[in-house]
């Protein structure tokens, strides 16, 4: 009986592991309409809803150097609910530049290529479902 036990026992827990593994899904960001290559970052943050647009706030975020008029950048995710927002740091400060009014001084853009009117966009604006299946979006820079 004991000995039928231990067999039960490593098998009930690698079970109960790989339903509680959470699903990921590979996501290719590629962000063109880059005008000034010289070298400066693409900064990539995904959100989920209770944190979007914050820079700062993302959820998983990559930088990435650029050398030419477009960049591709990959994540694997756990599947969900997400939204992007991306901006080229001409200045290299790590920052969203804005002016006094709060719109961007610097290249920027979101998922589903949202252009935004008078505010920030709304999650809903913006967001996408990973699940799955690879994926890739392409933003193109708002200048």
């Amino acid at each position: 009986m004991r000995s039928k036990l231990f067999l039960i026992l490593p098998i009930a827990a690698s079970a109960l592991f790989a339903f509680t593994q959470v699903s990921t899904t590979k996501l290719t960001v590629e962000v063109d309409n880059i005008k000034n290559s010289s070298g400066k970052n693409i900064s990539v943050g995904i959100f989920d809803k209770s944190t979007f647009p914050t820079i700062g706030k993302a959820k998983h975020e990559k930088t990435i150097v650029v050398n030419g008029n477009k960049v591709s950048i990959t994540f694997e995710l756990p599947n969900g609910d997400y939204a992007i927002a991306v901006y080229h740091d001409l200045n290299s400060n790590k920052t969203l530049d804005k002016n006094f009014f709060g719109i961007p001084k610097e290249p920027y853009g979101f998922s589903k290529n949202f252009k935004p009117g008078m505010s920030a966009p709304d999650f809903s604006d913006c967001s996408f479902t990973l699940s799955g299946a690879e994926q890739k979006l392409s933003i193109s820079l708002i200048h």
